[in-house]
């Protein structure tokens, strides 16, 4: 091989190493976000910090991310992809009060398996960017649809407040955290709230 090739494959060799050391350099960037927000919250995973749990500089966090925004939003995708989220066309068909049930545990099963992330997001939920806030309430509208669809509607409002509260971090954190409840036994007793929201007292 002539000089001038062995030299046009030395540079090829570098830009691919540079390229890869970029990828390394912001996947950990991702990486220090994803366990800020998990551990101290969203509102203390300063830049800052970020960088310093990545081992690089607030040049560098900046040369990936343009802004905070850029930043969550890979650190939120990255979560999310790693998690098996609630699937509303896996619910039951049939019986509306079966398809509740088996939405709620569905729900409740995701709340439990990242209950660290979710408690910080919902707790510093003013500082989420609103692309996430959007796609979190589009999520939420889905699951509310899905899981009162062929319910009496009687009482519409009430119908919809009370499962709207059912699938609530907030009600799953209460009733399995604090008051100690099975995900099922939770479920169970939030589908009977609902039954006298629908004003089924006795099916």
């Amino acid at each position: 091989m002539s000089e001038q090739g062995r030299s046009t494959n030395r540079r090829g060799y570098r830009k691919v190493k540079r390229a890869d050391d970029e990828q390394r350099t912001r996947a950990r960037i991702v990486d220090a976000a994803e366990l800020l927000h998990g551990t101290v919250g969203p509102a203390n995973a300063s830049i800052s910090a970020i960088a310093g749990t990545a081992g690089v500089t607030r040049a560098t966090v900046y040369r990936h991310f343009p802004d905070d925004e850029a930043l969550f939003l890979a650190c939120s995708g990255q979560w999310l992809a790693r998690q098996l989220l609630p699937d509303p066309d896996a619910w039951s068909d049939g019986d509306p009060w079966v398809r509740l049930r088996c939405g709620l545990l569905d729900i409740y099963r995701y709340y439990r398996s990242g209950e660290p992330m979710l408690t910080k997001i919902h707790r510093d939920f003013h500082v989420v960017p609103e692309p996430v806030r959007d796609a979190r309430r589009k999520g939420e509208r889905e699951w509310l649809e899905t899981l009162t669809r062929q319910l009496p509607h009687r009482r519409r409002a009430a119908v919809r407040a009370a499962v709207a509260h059912a699938a609530a971090f907030g009600t799953w954190r209460s009733l399995c955290r604090v008051e100690g409840l099975s995900d099922r036994a939770a479920a169970d007793l939030m589908v009977g709230m609902v039954e006298v929201a629908c004003g089924v007292l006795d099916r």
